[in-house]
């Protein structure tokens, strides 16, 4: 089977990457503030997402530094922004019937301050790769919401107090990893650590 590739395409100025397998699940994806589609969790999510067989949706926004000078609450509505009106533009375009948005460090803010706050016309689940649990406010709209969320014990947005108030959430606590969900020194036990998460992912989304 060829794989497929993104064609690119640009909407409301803002361009984003499409993989079309003509499917009628759709996965958005936001990437973080230096960590982009190329970079192994996003693009292993990707490759899972289209083995899953669902469209996948890449928003490609950047933000010059100053705009990461406002509050944090600022900051999300500023990714949603400009991420939101492609998602709506690509739930218009076919009769959808489910959507998983997945989100990286930056990219979970829209995820975690709007689409879970939605309700929404389809059935919806959401991907939070290293979310910024320091922010109260991300923690205060993630209690009582279900997600699947991954992030390293020697990330600096991680707190053992928080995460054990989200107990409606899948977790994957990883041990020792950054914020990349990588261990610094050890590439082996790097890969290794994205296989053991990209599987229970695929059990999750499955």
């Amino acid at each position: 089977m060829m794989k497929i590739k993104a064609v690119k395409k640009q909407h409301n100025d803002i361009p984003y990457n499409y993989f079309d397998k003509e499917s009628d699940k759709v996965c958005f994806m936001f990437s973080g503030k230096g960590y982009t589609y190329e970079k192994p969790l996003l693009y292993y999510s990707t490759e899972l997402m289209l083995e899953l067989g669902y469209d996948v949706v890449q928003v490609c926004y950047t933000f010059d530094s100053k705009q990461f000078e406002q509050e944090p609450k600022a900051i999300s509505e500023m990714v949603y922004n400009a991420a939101n009106p492609i998602v709506e533009y690509i739930l218009s375009t076919k009769p959808y019937t489910e959507a998983v948005y997945i989100g990286k460090s930056l990219g979970t803010l829209p995820i975690t301050d709007f689409y879970m706050q939605q309700s929404s016309s389809i059935p919806s689940r959401y991907v939070l790769l290293t979310p910024l649990l320091s922010l109260d406010h991300v923690m205060e709209n993630l209690l009582g919401k279900q997600a699947f969320l991954a992030i390293g014990t020697a990330d600096p947005h991680y707190s053992k107090e928080r995460l054990d108030q989200l107990s409606s959430h899948e977790l994957a606590i990883v041990e020792n990893a950054d914020h990349s969900l990588e261990i610094a020194t050890n590439t082996v036990t790097s890969i290794i650590i994205c296989q053991s998460l990209f599987t229970a992912l695929k059990a999750y989304l499955q």
